[in-house]
């Protein structure tokens, strides 16, 4: 039986409309509604296209969804602007519980160390409900006890202390407009996707810290009922998470106040190099603790402009985004130790390699060497694969 429900779930992970699949297919729009709603099998020709475009064994569409609902659209924390597009959002919905599923597949034969952001988030939840301060303060109380909870020292190690703290941080092609979304499954599992466009080391990591900001600061709320004045606010406290958690304020207005020259962005370089934020946010952390005059902040936004660091700032091409490794140190773990073979994933869900390899936005020939008698190799994951241990065969 052909199951229509498994190319619907293709479709929308690709990111791809009836209309876009209809085209690739050279079929018409009502065929492929028809496919999805199991109306019409598709011909042998149409099928061994399905099975190129998607990476798939043609198989895979008579067995039965494997997929469950772990994600929920209220509970995807996107910017103000991308929240108007609901279709975007189901898809991202469609690819997260495609990628929670195969991870919690991996992990299933291991003993995964319990999340320290699970208990974070709890605890900051406590902070949040003391009501004899003001909600600027809470918020900048938080960012300073996450950054001390975690123990991040240097912000060139935020990606690796987040990834370590139990969050699952992906790349994904988002296009221009998207920067990163986060979302936390119903099973407590908290994931970043952050997008593969162009950009510099230290704007991802603000995007990542803005992301963190949700998870402690917006569990409960729910984020597809907020009208665009509330989305609005809980990206502002959001950005002040990320501006307070990054810039932490005693270090920061030590360093700042040796400043020759507050409104001139060239001053703010070696800052920038030290705690790897843009100059952007440097300023208006400064601007927020009252360190900066308003003529000054003026000025510097002039020249700013004037310089036209809007776009490209100093030492964004000379500094070098950081990339999530967890993931990948769970793919290389369960191979290399042999908790799982290769061919048992691939013929379980009857994907192949290129599946794995584009939806967990790994190297094409990432799996080659699993594919062929294994060889000596050295490698050094990104994250420590201590933190991974097969379960005792008595388990």
């Amino acid at each position: 039986m052909f199951y229509g429900e498994k190319l619907s779930s293709l479709r929308e992970l690709n990111g791809l409309s009836r209309k876009d699949l209809a085209t690739r297919l050279n079929v018409t729009e009502q065929a492929v509604w028809q496919y999805e709603n199991d109306a019409t099998l598709p011909k042998i020709e149409v099928m061994n296209q399905l099975r190129t475009i998607f990476n798939v064994e043609t198989k895979y569409f008579f067995t039965r969804n494997y997929l469950a609902s772990e994600v929920s659209e209220e509970r995807v924390a996107y910017r103000t602007t991308d929240r108007e597009s609901r279709k975007k959002t189901k898809l991202e919905v469609t690819y997260l519980n495609y990628i929670d599923y195969y991870i919690r597949y991996l992990e299933q034969n291991l003993i995964i160390p319990e999340a320290k952001i699970n208990q974070l988030i709890q605890a900051c939840q406590l902070i949040l409900n003391n009501s004899n301060q003001s909600r600027s303060a809470l918020i900048q109380q938080v960012a300073a006890y996450a950054r001390a909870e975690l123990g991040l020292q240097h912000n060139r190690d935020l990606m690796y202390v987040l990834e370590k703290s139990g969050i699952y941080i992906l790349e994904k092609n988002l296009g221009m407009q998207i920067d990163a979304y986060s979302t936390i499954t119903k099973a407590q599992r908290p994931y970043i996707v952050l997008g593969t466009f162009k950009k510099s080391a230290v704007r991802r990591n603000f995007d990542i810290a803005h992301e963190l900001g949700h998870f402690l600061l917006h569990r409960t709320v729910d984020m597809s009922i907020l009208t665009p004045a509330e989305l609005k606010a809980i990206e502002k406290e959001a950005h002040l998470f990320a501006s307070a958690f990054l810039l932490p304020e005693a270090n920061f207005k030590v360093d700042f106040q040796k400043l020759r020259r507050k409104s001139n962005p060239d001053f703010y370089i070696d800052l920038k190099r030290k705690y790897l934020v843009s100059l952007t946010a440097l300023e208006m952390r400064a601007y927020g603790l009252g360190l900066m005059s308003y003529q000054e902040n003026r000025y510097f936004w002039g020249q700013l402009t004037k310089k036209d660091y809007k776009v490209n700032e100093p030492l964004d091409d000379e500094i070098p985004p950081i990339k999530p490794g967890k993931i990948r140190s769970l793919f290389k773990f369960v191979l290399d130790h042999q908790v799982i073979q290769l061919a048992d994933l691939l013929g379980n869900f009857n994907i192949l390699p290129e599946f794995l390899s584009q939806l967990f936005n790994l190297d094409e020939h990432f799996f080659d060497q699993y594919l062929k008698p294994q060889q000596d190799y050295f490698s050094q994951a990104v994250i420590d694969l201590d933190s991974f241990r097969q379960k005792p065969l008595s388990e």
